[in-house]
């Protein structure tokens, strides 16, 4: 990953991070404990699964190994399916009732955070 995308990269991943902590200290504020832990469990979750992948796919590579970019594509989509999944296991196995709405909701959010902030980022870049 070259030292620019890096900081594209970690820039996505602090929107998420940040995206979690202020939206899980709103639902606090207003909602009974468990929402907020339950959005907090599940922006975090997004915010992993998608660090994990950006470290995996952004990795410095060569143009001549498509093959092997494709094959780290699709091992950090299993790898972000399984840590949802442990997560989410995790969240109904411990957490009494969690609310569906805020984990669900909160992860959707905060996962596809990074799709507005690219589009953004790439939006300054073409008008440079």
């Amino acid at each position: 990953m070259t030292p620019r995308r890096f900081r594209h990269a970690l820039q996505s991943l602090g929107l998420q991070l940040a995206l979690t902590l202020i939206l899980s200290g709103l639902l606090l504020a207003l909602f009974p404990p468990i929402v907020a832990i339950s959005a907090a469990v599940g922006g975090i979750t997004a915010t992993l699964g998608n660090a994990v992948a950006a470290v995996v796919v952004f990795r410095a590579y060569r143009s001549d190994q498509v093959g092997s970019l494709t094959a780290r594509m699709m091992g950090a989509q299993m790898g972000r399916l399984a840590i949802i999944a442990v997560a989410f296991g995790v969240a109904f196995a411990y957490l009494d009732e969690p609310d569906l709405l805020a984990l669900f909701g909160i992860f959707l959010l905060v996962h596809l955070a990074p799709l507005w902030w690219l589009h953004r980022v790439s939006d300054q870049a073409m008008t440079r």
